[in-house]
């Protein structure tokens, strides 16, 4: 594949065929906004990646959907927002048109096969990363192991490493971290179908949960000054089973846990949403979308998140 950005004519002129070079071209327009969509090949499989706005923005914003969502997820969002800003959505292996990626599935491996990815299709920082649910962990552990290009987070309604969690496999509530029994998480890789000298179908959640947990503990404001932006979800389903009075519990820890987050930077706003439920990217997209451009402000005027 080649580079979308850095030269960006010279290599539609010299490297594209005729047909991709049209295509190209049927998209731009005077501002130089792109629309690109591809299932780009990382190691032996593949993963469907879209990138819409201008090749000339100065950040790139990286969407990460919770567990078991795909890139359509932030389709309201990214409709949102100006075409001067440059968004990227795509499918974690294994969702939506992505391929099945290594075993076993980590946290950890996720967030390697992304930062593969924007290598694969040149797209350098500086990013801001954009994380829902599950996506909140994920772009957390990205900034942790990957962090040197990312330079603001905005996460939206996001799983908290502590959070009781409803589980059939411990068959109710659980703090997820508390079941970790010390496994090693291996390494990722994308050279093999599993990784050697581990089980294929080993859940290693707990243990990724509890590392995130230690980390805080040894790195609590992990996040330096990087403009943070954590919005809360107002509206909470009680799960069927569950008696009012712990859910009430947890309904108020987990509010807590999440304006906790704002400890991670000190530059963080927390915004909760009363009308919204869990998907606030479904349920308010443009208060997603203002987190966005207040984060850009924040960054582009180098002041504090208003």
């Amino acid at each position: 594949m080649k580079p979308l950005f850095k030269g960006y004519s010279v290599v539609i002129v010299l490297s594209l065929s005729l047909i991709v070079s049209f295509a190209y071209s049927q998209s731009m327009s005077k501002t130089d906004e792109i629309s690109f969509e591809e299932n780009v090949s990382i190691g032996d499989f593949k993963l469907f990646v879209s990138v819409k706005g201008s090749s000339n923005a100065k950040y790139s914003v990286i969407f990460e959907s919770g567990g078991g969502g795909t890139s359509k997820d932030w389709e309201k969002v990214r409709n949102l927002l100006p075409s001067s800003i440059r968004t990227v959505t795509y499918d974690r292996a294994g969702s939506g048109k992505s391929g099945k990626g290594p075993l076993p599935r980590t946290m950890r491996q996720e967030v390697f096969e992304l930062h593969e990815l924007l290598k694969k299709i040149y797209l350098k920082g500086p990013y801001i990363l954009v994380g829902q649910s599950l996506g909140g962990l994920l772009t957390r552990l990205y900034t942790e192991q990957y962090g040197n290009d990312v330079i603001g987070l905005v996460l939206v309604d996001p799983t908290h490493e502590s959070s009781m969690l409803g589980s059939m496999r411990y068959n109710g509530w659980v703090r997820l971290r508390e079941k970790a029994e010390g496994k090693t998480i291996p390494k990722p890789q994308i050279e093999k179908p599993v990784a050697m000298g581990y089980d294929s179908t080993a859940d290693y959640l707990a243990e990724e949960f509890q590392a995130l947990y230690l980390s805080r503990i040894k790195k609590p404001q992990a996040l330096g000054n990087r403009p943070l932006i954590i919005l809360g979800a107002g509206l909470a389903k009680q799960p069927p089973g569950t008696p009012d009075e712990q859910w009430q519990a947890i309904r108020k820890e987990k509010e807590e846990q999440k304006r906790g987050l704002t400890s991670l930077s000190s530059n963080s706003k927390f915004i909760l949403d009363p009308q919204s439920g869990h998907n606030i990217q479904y349920d308010n997209p443009a208060i997603v979308a203002n987190a966005i451009e207040s984060i850009i402000k924040a960054i582009d005027l180098k002041q504090k998140i208003e």
